[in-house]
This record gives C-alpha cells, sequence and structure tokens, in this order.
C-alpha cells in the first residue's frame, strides 16, 4: 500500500498539542537541531507576517497499525522536521523573536525579543496568527519501508544532504547495521568530532566497508554507496559477520579511550585506529591507548624537527588522503611500526 493525501486542515496550535504523538527520530531521518535560533526565528516571522511555508510530509499510521511504527506514535516526519521544532521552540518558550523582526502590518510596534508568552500577554491579535496558523501537511500511507525512504530521498534531493544521510534513507543491511552502530557507546560519549550532520554514520559505514571487505580498502562516497547494492546482490551473511566484529571491536576501544577523547577529534582517523584495535587489542587492550597518546605527542613534537623519524613522516603523509586505501595502509604501517617498537622497548 502507498497512498498520498492532504492531511485534515489543523491550525499550528493543534499540531504543538499532539506533538507528544509525533515521532521526529524515525531511522531514515537526518539528525535534528541543525537550524540556528536565526533560522527558527526567520520561519517564526514569515508566519507572523503571512508569508507560505513549504508542505510538511509525515508517516500516517492512525489507519492501520504498521511494523514500520518504530516507536509506537501516530505520526513520523518524514520532511519538515526542522520546521515543526522551530514552531515548537517558539510556543515553548524556547525561542524568541530576531532582532531584526518587523511585523509588516504595523512596522511601529516593537516586537523585537519577544517570546510567545509575551505576545499572548501584550499582542494576543498577533499571538492568535501563530496559534490558527494552518500548516499545510501531507500525509503517507504505506507499510512499505522502501517507498517512505524513496519519499524522504525525493524530497531533498535538492537539498545538501550528506552521503551518510542519503545511505542511511536506502535499502537493505548497511544502514540498518549502521543505525545500530552508532548506538554503541563509543559513538555516543568516546568520540569528539562533530556527529550533527552524519559523520558517526561515515565512519560506521567504513568501518563495516573495511570488514566486509576483510581488508583496507577506498572508502570515498562511491565505495561506500556501492556497498549497499553489493551487500543485496550478495545475499550471505557476510555483513552479520562484519558488524558482530565491529560491535566486539567497539567495545574494546571503549574500554580503552575516554569520554570525548582528544584522541578522537577527526572522524578519518577512527578507522585506522580501529584497525589497530582489531588486531591487538585481546592482549594488549590496557597498553593501546598509552601507546597512541604518546605516538601523537611525539608526532607532533617532532613536526618541525630535522632528521625525524620516518613513520612519522609517512603518518602525516598518508593520512591527508585517509578516505584511500593507500591512505589508510600507509597510515596503519607506520602506526604499526611505532606499535611494534612500544612492544619491545615499552617506549617510542
Amino acid at each position: 500500500m502507498f497512498t498520498i493525501r492532504n492531511f485534515e486542515s489543523r491550525t499550528l496550535s493543534w499540531w504543538y498539542d499532539q506533538r507528544d504523538d509525533i515521532d521526529f527520530n524515525p531511522s531514515y531521518q537526518r539528525k535534528g537541531r541543525l537550524w540556528s535560533s536565526k533560522d527558527k526565528s526567520y520561519l517564526i516571522d514569515s508566519i507572523l507576517n503571512g508569508f507560505d511555508m513549504p508542505k510538511i510530509y509525515i508517516a500516517d499510521f492512525t489507519f492501520f497499525s504498521s511494523n514500520l511504527n518504530e516507536h509506537r506514535r501516530p505520526y513520523s516526519v518524514i520532511d519538515g522536521k526542522q520546521r515543526f521544532e522551530a514552531m515548537f521552540d517558539f510556543f515553548a518558550g524556547k525561542l524568541t523573536l530576531d532582532n531584526d523582526f518587523v511585523f509588516l502590518e504595523d512596522p511601529t510596534l516593537s516586537l523585537v525579543g519577544l517570546s510567545y508568552n509575551d505576545l499572548k500577554a501584550k499582542f494576543p491579535k498577533i499571538a492568535s496568527k501563530l496559534d490558527n496558523f494552518n500548516l499545510s501537511v501531507i500525509s503517507i500511507i504505506t507499510d512499505n519501508e522502501g517507498m517512505i525512504n524513496e519519499m524522504f530521498i525525493r524530497l531533498n534531493k535538492s537539498k545538501p544532504l550528506t552521503g551518510a544521510e542519503l545511505r542511511n534513507a536506502m535499502k537493505g543491511d548497511v544502514p540498518k547495521f549502521t543505525r545500530q552502530i552508532i548506538k554503541h557507546h563509543f559513538f555516543e560519549d568516546r568520540v569528539r568530532f562533530n556527529t550533527q550532520r552524519g559523520q558517526d554514520s561515515n565512519v560506521a559505514t567504513k568501518l563495516l566497508l573495511l570488514e566486509f571487505r576483510g581488508k583496507f580498502v577506498d572508502t570515498q562516497k562511491g565505495q561506500l554507496d556501492k556497498l549497499v547494492s553489493d551487500v543485496i546482490a550478495s545475499e550471505s551473511q557476510s555483513l552479520d559477520n562484519a558488524y558482530s566484529q565491529i560491535e566486539k571491536v567497539l567495545s574494546d576501544m571503549d574500554t580503552s579511550f575516554i569520554s570525548k577523547d582528544p584522541l578522537l577529534s577527526s572522524s578519518g582517523i577512527v578507522s585506522i585506529y580501529y584497525w589497530l584495535y582489531r588486531n591487538f587489542a585481546k592482549e594488549h587492550s590496557s597498553e593501546l591507548r598509552n601507546f597512541l597518546v604518546q605516538f601523537q605527542l611525539n608526532r607532533k613534537k617532532s613536526k618541525n624537527i630535522e632528521g625525524r623519524d620516518l613513520d612519522y613522516t609517512n603518518f602525516d603523509i598518508y593520512t591527508r588522503s585517509i578516505n584511500n586505501q593507500a591512505g589508510l595502509q600507509g597510515g596503519y604501517n607506520a602506526l604499526l611500526n611505532k606499535w611494534k617498537q612500544w612492544q619491545a622497548n615499552g617506549k617510542i
């Protein structure tokens, strides 16, 4: 089943009352809070000044029970999450009118910096424009996950979605396992790099690719996208095995690294660290982070020293191309040489 229809006309205040019945985080959705306060205030500006707003698309589960209803809510957002969040934040008092706000019907009114409650108290007729604003909402009624994912991709084709966000809405096991991997405590607490636009998902898919191939390979966007189709075509248990291995190694890394670890400030380096833990954590997990701290300290200290250790130089050179096979393998080999030295001498 796949049906598209206009949702019954409802006011913004009605939708705000239903906010607990809306799933804002279905699996295909990009992460929220991407809009700045200025962006969100601009949307409120548009509504109060009578400008139109693009349609919001929701999956409507009020017609029948569906396995796609992951969090058991009547509705889930397909497109329009940031708009909902902006409007609801203003209702909840988390947002005020921007410093350049002008009420076009009466520019003499000073409304800058006012909250929703301020408007209700001082300018109730203006507040009612928000309360009674009719959202244009489209219902998607389906029990086919592929069709919801396809709708999300088509609606966002003209928007700057990252490769990770688009892959998240694709079919098959790769997006499913990627979503499970980034829920690991390692990604939720240990990494320090920004995950707002799916950088964690990108790293997780890279790890799946490396484990699926069993070696260092190119991890550019094209190869990550190709993994999705290759896994579907293979119809094998290889990805299940890859996922199990990743969960095990991440647990070792989670025990070793600290919260918001400075060593994990860059998403690109995680694949190389992962391969080191994959090969040596079983017997040396307690030593690995101390080694990495010393390695990075020595590497930075020796940056401009004449006669610098070749392994540090090679690491710097190879990791400039961290998404290709040569960069990954070369960076890892340089790190491995120092790790062997550490094991032999207890220092580097």
